[in-house]
């Protein structure tokens, strides 16, 4: 019996290795080497990004900061401008303006 299984097995590998060879065709092969190529190149763009990214994030890091007082007054003039644009959509809110300014920098003097 396992002489038999031996047999079997042994017709079987030699039917597989006898199979003859699908060639791929020449276009199919063009592609493949076009398409490596693509990945290539997008490796190289991916690389040049990458260190594009980390020359950025290492001119960031030395720029100076903006101090807690400089914060304060960008974000009021920012609030300023705010109130400003709605006065100029609608001039019926110019008599709010005063006391939204008020406001703005009364809260910079409790801080």
């Amino acid at each position: 019996m396992k002489t038999w299984i031996m047999i079997l097995m042994f017709i079987t590998i030699v039917v597989a290795w006898l199979k003859p060879v699908k060639m791929v065709p020449e276009s199919q092969y063009l592609k493949l080497v076009d398409s490596v190529q693509q990945l290539h190149y997008q490796t190289v763009d991916c690389e040049k990004q990458l260190a594009l990214v980390r020359d950025s994030c290492v001119i960031l890091r030395n720029k100076p900061l903006m101090s807690v007082d400089q914060f304060k007054q960008l974000y009021n003039y920012n609030r300023l401008e705010k109130y400003y644009k709605i006065c100029k959509k609608n001039p019926s809110q110019w008599k709010y303006y005063k006391g939204w300014s008020t406001r703005v920098f009364e809260q910079e003097d409790e801080q």
